[in-house]
């Protein structure tokens, strides 16, 4: 869903985010598998393509629904659609706000203050439900927080996290590290919010840390829940995505070879400095094996920038608008039954997260004031059939 920026990210670094298929077969765990699919270049489906398109603006010029600036330390501030199609944005300033917009960007309500008791927050994220029943997420804290006809509850997670998704029935699954020693290793953790404990823990492939850091690419994952209710993990740092079921099995990996996406180890430098390397900002499961992977990799015409910020003393940066110039996004869906691509574009935007099953949102301003919005766009597959 969302979580820390990624580590291609200037502002946490100011502070201190078709070639080759390989695709073993959903039917068997990896180990027992040992065939791959050669993708050819070109997608696989001549009839399909992409079309990418805007929705709707989040953040008012002035007033109570002004939205939260993308930097230092409010760039994890992301955008969520709600069960019953509203969209809730981090309010300005860090004030501890969530705001909630109509479906068509009209400012209904400011939930919460800032502060550390019961329906209080650093920085609030939407997890999911609707007006009258909402999960709450201080991202800062890390902190859940439930309402529900009135009745407010807040408790603390048992981890760090850097990205999660939800079961259809409630339950969640974090890209997170625990410290309890049964736990060490395993990056994605299945976290029942009704008993408020991890159910299970999964994911491990040996490597070993308690801090979630955006420089450890080891640990890394973009999750989403799939439509057959297993759990897609996809590496930030190459373009590998494992399937795994919520009891710890994996199931599948496709891992692609892709000239414009090479898998790294250590981010080389700040983005407005060091052209960025790619990265895969989230997945999407979109049913009938089909899957949207969407990446952010540098502007088809990068050039350096001079800062001209200073959010933090001593760590200069550029104007959150700029991103733009840096970056581009790629948006590819995915047969995962065939191994195949079905359709590939590229987009002059810089992406900030994913939104719903089949959007995601960029940032952008009113004016040269810097009054902050969102804008969140929807992806539509057309010309293709099973």
């Amino acid at each position: 869903m969302f979580g820390p920026v990624a580590p291609d990210s200037k502002l946490v670094r100011a502070l201190g985010a078709v070639q080759c298929l390989l695709l073993a077969a959903l039917a068997a765990p990896l180990g027992a598998q040992d065939s791959v699919v050669i993708v050819p270049d070109t997608p696989a489906c001549a009839t399909c393509s992409l079309t990418v398109s805007a929705v709707v603006e989040l953040g008012d010029h002035e007033g109570p629904g002004i939205v939260a600036q993308l930097n230092a330390p409010y760039a994890l501030a992301r955008v969520v659609r709600s069960d019953d199609g509203d969209y809730y944005v981090p309010g300005y300033l860090g004030d501890g706000r969530l705001l909630r917009f109509s479906s068509d960007g009209v400012f209904q309500e400011a939930i919460g203050r800032r502060g550390e008791g019961p329906g209080e927050y650093s920085l609030p994220v939407l997890v999911g439900g609707r007006a009258d029943d909402l999960t709450i997420l201080d991202v800062l804290s890390p902190r859940l927080t439930t309402i529900r006809g009135g009745e407010v509850a807040t408790w603390r997670l048992p981890f760090r996290f850097d990205g999660l998704d939800v079961f259809p029935d409630g339950r969640q699954v974090y890209n997170a590290l625990s410290s309890e020693a049964d736990r060490t290793g395993h990056p994605l953790h299945v976290y029942d919010p009704a008993s408020r404990r991890i159910t299970r823990s999964l994911g491990d492939e040996g490597f070993r840390t308690v801090r979630m850091d955006p420089g450890i690419t080891e640990v890394r994952r973009r999750v989403a829940v799939a439509a057959d209710g297993n759990i897609w993990a996809a590496r930030s740092n190459r373009y590998r995505i494992d399937k795994w079921s919520p009891d710890g099995d994996r199931i599948a990996r496709i891992e692609r070879d892709a000239t414009w996406f090479r898998p790294w180890e250590k981010w080389l430098g700040v983005d407005y400095e060091v052209r960025p390397l790619p990265a895969i900002v989230g997945v999407r499961d979109w049913g009938d094996g089909l899957l949207m992977v969407v990446v952010r990799l540098a502007d088809a015409n990068w050039q350096p920038i001079a800062p001209t910020l200073e959010p933090v003393p001593g760590h200069a940066t550029i104007e959150p608008t700029q991103g733009d110039e840096l970056y581009d996004t790629v948006i590819e869906v995915l047969d995962t039954r065939s191994g195949t691509v079905l359709a590939h574009t590229r987009v002059d935007e810089r992406v900030v997260g994913l939104v719903g099953r089949d959007g995601f949102c960029t940032y952008a301003e009113h004016s040269d004031l810097g009054e902050p919005k969102y804008v969140v766009w929807s992806v539509t597959l057309s010309g293709y059939a099973r």
